[in-house]
Parts: structure tokens; C-alpha cells; sequence
């Protein structure tokens, strides 16, 4: 699964960053009316980048703790992505396709998080 989250993070940063308007294209943003969109993006797609190498690069012994890392940065951006649609900022088909990653993002972190304290529990109980 920690794979999973790399793969999908660093393909949603690099298209973020390489092809901005086609992502915001996805996400229901339309650049031509919103010139700063595909600056934002790649804002998004950087750091999105940098998520994927963090737990790409993290050993196992803090693997946990990058994971969790994850989640309120994801939690904020369901957040901050309905709030932006209730409001007007953002149409509704971007408040809704943007929410929707970022809970999935939530919940996959979450769901990671307790795998790898299953292993660390089991591999201490192993070790004892």
C-alpha cells in the first residue's frame, strides 16, 4: 500500500506540474477563465512530489511517522475543497473531484497508518 501512495502521489504531482491546465481540465478548473489556476497547480503538483519522495526515501522505522505526516495535509485539503465550493470559489465539479481525493487520501493514510502499527505490534510481540 506505502506503494501505492508513491505511485499516486508523484503521478498527481508531476502532471500537476507538466501539464497543469489538462489536470485542472480533470478537476472541472478551467485555466482559460482562471489565468492563476495553472500556477496553483503546480504549487499542488510540487509538493505533491515532494509527499511521494518523502515515503519513497523514509525507513521503515519512521515509515509511520511520514505516513501520518500525510493525513492532515490531506484532511485540510477535503476541507478547504468543500469549503471552497459551498462558497463559490471553486465550481462544484472541482469542490467535488478535489474533496473526493483528498478524503481518499485521508482515509488511505489512515488505513496505512494502522497496517504498518499492526506489523510493529506483531514484529515486537515476535521479539519478545
Amino acid at each position: 500500500m506505502t506503494r501505492q501512495m508513491i505511485v499516486a502521489r508523484g503521478a498527481l504531482g508531476v502532471g500537476a506540474v507538466l501539464a497543469p491546465r489538462a489536470l485542472g481540465r480533470v478537476f472541472g478548473v478551467d485555466a482559460e477563465h482562471n489565468p492563476v489556476a495553472p500556477y496553483l497547480m503546480r504549487l499542488f503538483g510540487i509538493r505533491e512530489i515532494f509527499m511521494a519522495w518523502d515515503l519513497h526515501r523514509t525507513s521503515d522505522d519512521d515509515l509511520e511517522r511520514t505516513v501520518t505526516s500525510t493525513i492532515p495535509v490531506d484532511a485540510a485539503d477535503a476541507v478547504a475543497s468543500a469549503l471552497a465550493g459551498a462558497v463559490g470559489y471553486l465550481p462544484r465539479r472541482a469542490a467535488a473531484m478535489s474533496t473526493a481525493t483528498a478524503i481518499v487520501g485521508t482515509i488511505n493514510g489512515i488505513v496505512l497508518r494502522s497496517k504498518i502499527r499492526e506489523e510493529q505490534a506483531a514484529t515486537a510481540g515476535i521479539n519478545q
